[in-house]
């Protein structure tokens, strides 16, 4: 069966202010004799802006973040941060935390780890730069078991042509808690490979022909990490046993240069409250609609921000506190998985040399064979990496 992904993009302590924007306009649907037309939102003008206030309280190192935003319109999506802002987070002792402006529209702050326990309380309180008050409700810390175990299984997935497939590998997690744990979980998900250019930097010119010597290898083995763009959700609470086995993460084909030379997953499991879980439960029905945005209406999704200064107005996003624990897992040499892939490096050959390159391309790169090389060819910052190797990658 065919495999789909999501296609929206959930940060750890962010919640993009769109996507919930959806989900409180009114949607009219017309039916036809023969099919559904798809609606199309009826956007208020009242509808435009919206505060949207969202993070997490984490476990572990202290280091919370708070993002303040204002909602945009459907047609024309985008981030727009609200500064100025006196963001605090509040415990159930009513202890208070002010967190520091960063200038973006994140606010962050550092709390004492041995406060943050299972069985604490948090909320966060914005007062805005015109006035307004803004407060979550409060969000109970559950305990979270380790993560059990996080693995791959090949998989071929069948292509819309009669006898095509798609090679690579399907990740999954198995999930082994106690009664004691929580039963609410979200997992984020991180990937992290190694990928390289197909020539070092050994000749260049830029009107005259310069040889680089020894080669310069500093950006032809570069990292890159991005966030698998889907969310992971589950509840063990109508289960007889906190266990779960074999939950689907992201699915890795054979034509990408991510399984080339070494491909990291890390895994991060949050244990969420009843409530908390509700609202990334909705998310991901949401996200995870097939044929786009217009065919089919989104349900309706509540966060627990409140505006305070003025009651009927609406605050999108979700403030929340979790317990995480983590593992990670590196693949390399997957077995019976021939890799097909580009590297987008195409040489051109010069008939007449070297000064036949405009100046509009210069500095240019040159093989040693004086094929004239694209920057994909020898750089690998291009793609989006870095060329410092990852603290935890193996050597």
């Amino acid at each position: 069966m065919p495999l789909y992904l999501a296609k929206i993009e959930i940060f750890t302590h962010s919640i993009l202010p769109r996507t919930k924007f959806l989900f409180s306009i009114v949607l009219l649907t017309g039916v036809l004799t023969s099919c559904i037309k798809p609606f199309v939102p009826d956007i208020k003008t009242s509808d435009l802006k919206k505060y949207v206030v969202s993070g997490m309280v984490l476990d572990g190192d202290g280091y919370q973040k708070v993002n303040v935003s204002a909602s945009s319109p459907i047609n024309d999506p985008q981030y727009t941060p609200v500064t100025q802002c006196l963001v605090t987070i509040i415990d159930a002792n009513s202890n208070q935390y002010q967190m520091t402006d960063n200038g973006d529209g994140s606010y962050t702050n550092w709390i004492d780890p041995v406060l943050l326990v299972p069985g604490s309380s948090f909320k966060v309180q914005v007062h805005t730069f015109d006035g307004q008050v803004l407060e979550s409700d409060y969000d109970l810390m559950s305990k979270a078991p380790e993560v059990d175990s996080v693995y791959f299984l090949r998989k071929d997935i069948e292509g819309n042509m009669p006898g095509s497939y798609t090679l690579g590998i399907q990740f999954y997690l198995d999930l082994k808690g106690t009664n004691n744990d929580g039963r609410y979980y979200l997992w984020n998900v991180f990937e992290t490979y190694e990928y390289h250019t197909d020539y070092p930097i050994t000749s260049y010119y830029d009107g005259e022909i310069h040889q680089v010597d020894p080669p310069d290898y500093s950006k032809n083995v570069c990292w890159r990490t991005n966030k698998i763009p889907k969310i992971f959700t589950l509840s063990t609470e109508n289960l007889t046993e906190n266990k779960y086995k074999e939950l689907p993460l992201q699915y890795v084909d054979n034509q990408t240069t991510k399984l080339a030379y070494g491909y990291s997953v890390l895994v991060e499991q949050l244990a969420l409250s009843e409530a908390a879980y509700h609202y990334w439960d909705q998310m991901r029905i949401n996200s995870s609609h097939e044929g786009g945005l217009y065919e089919q209406q989104p349900l309706a999704i509540k966060g627990n921000v409140h505006n305070l200064t003025h009651p009927d107005e609406e605050v999108l996003g979700f403030f929340c506190v979790a317990a995480v624990s983590r593992k990670r897992i590196f693949v390399q040499n997957v077995p019976n998985l021939p890799l097909e892939f580009s590297t987008y490096c195409s040489p051109a050959e010069l008939r007449f040399g070297p000064s036949e390159i405009p100046p509009s391309q210069w500095p240019a790169y040159l093989s040693p064979g004086f094929m004239w090389l694209n920057n994909e060819c020898v750089d690998c910052l291009i793609f989006g990496g870095i060329n410092i190797k990852p603290d935890f990658w193996p050597n």
